[in-house]
């Protein structure tokens, strides 16, 4: 893929996927073979599928408005995202997650994701991006 063809893949997954959890919508981003790990926890893609419908269940909203850095390593097949997520959770408390993640593209699809994450001011969303 070209840059302009995974930018549009990478903002296309985190609108339908993470901003509106729409587990529905996984399929057309994610290869079946894939795999993340999030701060040393690894799943597969019924298991991040599983993760998506427990953010449905324990927030009311959770919004990437912006990717504050991104890079996109053509030959490698590789983007790097750094980005703060904002979290409202069903107590309408409102806390913020930062991720560095690096996705891996074949064929059209993300097959890998790996991320750090850290809760910048509500440690109880310490383990949100692994929450399953």
């Amino acid at each position: 893929m070209e840059k302009k063809e995974m930018k549009t893949l990478i903002e296309n997954a985190y609108e339908d996927v993470l901003n509106s959890l729409k587990v529905e919508k996984i399929e057309n981003y994610f290869d079946t073979q894939y795999l993340q790990t999030t701060d040393g926890v690894n799943s597969n893609l019924n298991q991040f599928r599983q993760h998506i419908v427990t953010l449905h269940k324990v927030t009311r909203k959770v919004q990437v408005t912006k990717f504050q850095e991104e890079m996109f390593d053509i030959e490698n097949q590789k983007i790097f995202l750094h980005y703060v997520v904002s979290v409202t959770k069903n107590n309408d408390k409102v806390g913020h997650v930062e991720v560095f993640a690096v996705f891996t593209i074949n064929k059209d699809k993300i097959i890998r994701c790996e991320e750090l994450t850290r809760a910048l001011d509500d440690q109880t969303l310490n383990d949100l991006g692994s929450k399953k």
